[in-house]
């Protein structure tokens, strides 16, 4: 188990595309970004062959939010320093460990912290944020703020968000160049007594304004952009927006008359 505090900051520009745009994208990449390994394997080990998009994995996230839904109106006002807070597991049902992240965007920076804890311990935790932490986590500086942030906006398991995510990373290392591309993103509301577990009858799926498949393309760069990524963001360019995930999820939730007798 980690206690590592795993930090992150960059610049983030994201794409709702069609299908063929994004293929297009991905071939101008070719030579210059490469699958990431560990999604590869875990595809390959599972027998699926890569699409293509690249290897997909599951990623699927528990949101918090206060009872009057702060996070999600600093998006929506436009705010220029807003946050999040979640839970990560990869795959369609929570196994191994789990990532408490706090994502905050300020202007076009992302910041990131998160700290790692073992399922276990994350399924006692999360219905109960005032506790004590778990000694695994006690001194990790990324879960007392996490736990923090929680507390001082009375923040709640609101929903679960997954996607198909594939990764690619800069071939060269001294790159911090990363891009991911999402699709099958879905929504569903949550309840205890593990908030962590999803129910595969009560998905939702976030369209991307008609019937043509989307993807949402993440791009994600340090300091300078290399030239070759600038010509994804030529390709992808009239589909930039600015997207999250929760929110769009939150907003399709608030609309929707079966939101509160399911999270019920």
């Amino acid at each position: 188990m980690s206690e590592s505090v795993q930090r992150f900051e960059r610049f983030e520009f994201k794409y709702l595309a069609p299908m063929s745009r994004i293929e297009a994208a991905l071939g101008v990449l070719d030579g210059f970004m490469q699958e990431d390994e560990v999604a590869k394997q875990k595809v390959l080990a599972e027998g699926r062959e890569p699409g293509k998009t690249g290897a997909s994995q599951v990623n699927t996230s528990l949101y918090f939010d206060s009872p009057r839904f702060t996070f999600l109106e600093q998006h929506v006002s436009g705010s220029p320093d807003r946050i999040k807070l979640r839970v990560r597991y990869y795959g369609l049902e929570p196994k191994g460990d789990c990532f408490f992240e706090i994502k905050r965007r300020q202007n076009l920076v992302v910041m990131k912290k998160r700290a790692v804890l073992g399922l276990e311990d994350s399924v006692k935790f999360i219905p109960d944020l005032a506790q004590t932490l778990p000694p695994s986590v006690a001194g990790n500086e990324a879960m007392q703020n996490f736990q923090y942030l929680a507390l001082r906006c009375q923040a709640e398991p609101k929903l679960l968000v997954r996607a198909k995510r594939a990764a690619y990373r800069a071939v060269e290392k001294d790159i911090d160049v990363r891009l991911t591309v999402d699709t099958d993103i879905a929504w569903q509301p949550t309840r205890g007594p593990s908030f962590l577990t999803p129910r595969e009858g009560l998905w939702r799926h976030i369209g991307g304004g008609d019937d043509k498949p989307k993807g949402l393309v993440e791009v994600k760069f340090r300091e300078s952009r290399p030239w070759w990524l600038g010509q994804v963001v030529q390709i992808l360019g009239p589909y930039r927006l600015s997207f999250s995930k929760y929110v769009a999820a939150a907003i399709e939730a608030r609309r929707d008359p079966f939101f509160a007798s399911d999270a019920a």
